[in-house]
């Protein structure tokens, strides 16, 4: 059984897993060459700095990533009305923790490509002495980055069902009038604060917290 679903949700995300692949791949050597290509000399500061906004990209990718692979197979089940779990032989919460495991080894497809173009890119960087690089222990974060995203959208698609893109539209919604109105009357934004306590540890969010470092001391 687990082998289908796997296979099922394989050929629902293989476009969106190939994007993911093709960016974790290159996008690093292309932020190497073309960070690189901006400074005087390789000093330790500079590669710090391009090192850096390798790490920034692949937050963002773990995000992307991971909302991606938890909606697509709802969305598509939702459309055809879940005739398709519905009729197999299994209980319903058998179904979803299938589905969720699936999910979580496509997760390695992408952390596996972000661990070689990290390699490749920082094989090739002209990086100091004094530094190292670390595309092992990146892609290990990306992927328990990846992971614990893939668990917040799963959990709301599955808890929300029907209703999951309106609660989420309606927390950014909530979250949009906050900012606002607390920049207008002048007071500190509590979106940092609630950040700040989801992204620190134990928070469920600390893999996204800090600063994410391909090339470091």
């Amino acid at each position: 059984m687990f082998r289908q679903v796997l296979f099922t949700q394989w050929k629902w995300a293989r476009t969106e897993l190939f994007l993911y692949v093709i960016a974790g791949f290159l996008v690093p050597t292309i932020i190497i060459r073309v960070g690189f290509s901006f400074v005087d000399s390789y000093s330790t500061s500079s590669v710090l700095s391009v090192g850096q906004y390798a790490g920034v990209f692949f937050g963002g990718l773990a995000m992307l990533a991971a909302v991606g692979l938890a909606w697509r197979p709802y969305i598509i089940d939702a459309a055809l009305k879940h005739v398709g779990p519905l009729s197999l032989p299994v209980p319903w919460a058998m179904f979803v923790r299938l589905r969720f495991v699936a999910g979580a080894v496509l997760m390695l497809i992408p952390t596996i490509a972000v661990w070689i173009g990290s390699i490749a890119a920082t094989a090739a960087a002209p990086i100091p002495p004094t530094l190292h690089a670390y595309p092992t222990g990146l892609a290990i974060r990306f992927y328990l980055s990846a992971l614990t995203a893939y668990a917040a959208a799963f959990l709301l698609q599955y808890v929300a069902g029907r209703n999951a893109t309106r609660v989420a539209v309606a927390i950014l919604l909530v979250v949009a009038l906050m900012e606002t109105g607390s920049a207008l009357l002048g007071f500190h934004s509590p979106m940092v604060g609630a950040w700040n306590v989801l992204t620190t540890w134990p928070g469920p969010f600390s893999t996204f917290s800090g600063i994410w470092m391909l090339i470091d001391v």
